[in-house]
């Protein structure tokens, strides 16, 4: 699964790096995504996760978060666009 170009609602991530230091470690389920935040559904409640300077653990591998900063419905726009070439 590419992150990039998939949609991960519905995955289970944690947080390894972020430019806010009290965000790591933190983990939950994807419930929500937009362009600038991720929604988590974490143990004590929902959390919101930026999408600026950080490494998250989504299924078993990284990503970078600044790489997602992008609206979710413009996913298939790059999936398309990579099948073409």
């Amino acid at each position: 699964m590419n992150p990039y170009l998939t949609d991960v609602v519905g995955c289970k991530v944690r947080v390894i790096e972020h430019s806010d230091p009290t965000l790591i470690g933190l983990e939950g389920k994807v419930v929500d995504e937009k362009k600038n935040v991720l929604t988590l559904e974490t143990a004590t409640g929902e959390k919101v996760l930026p999408k600026t300077r950080g490494i998250l653990l989504i299924d078993g591998q990284q990503a970078d978060l600044e790489k997602m900063r992008f609206r979710p419905e413009d996913k298939m726009k790059k999936i398309r666009r990579k099948g073409r070439q």
